[in-house]
């Protein structure tokens, strides 16, 4: 783990346009911007995700994968909805006059 730390503090060190090794996966690639630390080569944002998800420990034990905020919203908006109606039937409120 103390490797990729160091890989990571290195990566942000360097300059625009220099080369720089991705501090998760290992591969080179040239700097583009100040804050720059990964490399894009695997798409999107997922050597950044999988070193976050190492390098902070509740993240790396946690197994679920579920936020704390994803958590929050299912919790306080999905499942009050999911029991809004007994009767699944659309006209049901019909009957009640």
């Amino acid at each position: 783990m103390m490797k990729i730390r160091e890989r990571y503090k290195i990566a942000k060190a360097n300059k625009v346009g220099e080369l720089t090794v991705c501090p998760s996966c290992g591969e080179l690639f040239v700097k583009v911007t100040k804050a720059q630390a990964f490399c894009k080569n695997k798409g999107g944002t997922v050597c950044k995700d999988k070193y976050w998800n190492t390098v902070i420990p509740t993240k790396r034990n946690n197994t679920t994968r579920i936020s704390p905020a994803n958590e929050r919203y299912y919790r306080e908006f999905i499942e009050p909805r999911r029991n809004f109606d007994d009767d699944m039937g659309w006209d049901a409120h019909k009957d009640s006059f």
